[in-house]
């Protein structure tokens, strides 16, 4: 199977996610499409186009990360070797997330942080820091 660009892909419509912007804003709307580099979302009564190098990460239900997953990637340190591993993700923001890596996709991580799951665009991590083994 092909390792996908983004994790937020059209299996996220109709859902209800948090979004937080590199501007400080966040909101909750319902993703009503999703293209390759925009998220269509609906909040209350207006429709946003986000575009994913604004994103500073989307909040979800840690279920909609759909369990573990990750393939190789040719290009990158992040391998499916770090699924399931304990991680501080420090933000371009200057937030720090704390979480276990779920999910790799190309452009995205995807973290679960308690009952949250979070996606996180690889343009938006500074760096990685985990435990050495």
């Amino acid at each position: 199977m092909p390792l996908r660009d983004n994790i937020i892909d059209s299996r996220f419509r109709g859902m209800v996610v948090k979004v937080f912007l590199v501007n400080g804003e966040n909101f909750e709307g319902v993703v009503d499409d999703v293209a390759k580099y925009e998220l269509g979302l609906t909040v209350r009564d207006y429709f946003y186009i986000v575009f994913r190098h604004g994103l500073t990460y989307v909040e979800v239900n840690a279920a909609d990360l759909h369990g573990e997953r990750g393939m190789e990637l040719d290009d990158s340190l992040i391998t499916s070797d770090f699924i399931g591993v304990d991680v501080d993700m420090i933000l371009v923001d200057g937030r720090k997330l704390s979480g276990r890596l779920m999910k790799i996709s190309r452009y995205e991580l995807g973290i679960r942080v308690g009952d949250k799951g979070l996606i996180i665009p690889k343009s938006s991590v500074v760096y990685l820091r985990m435990r050495k083994s």
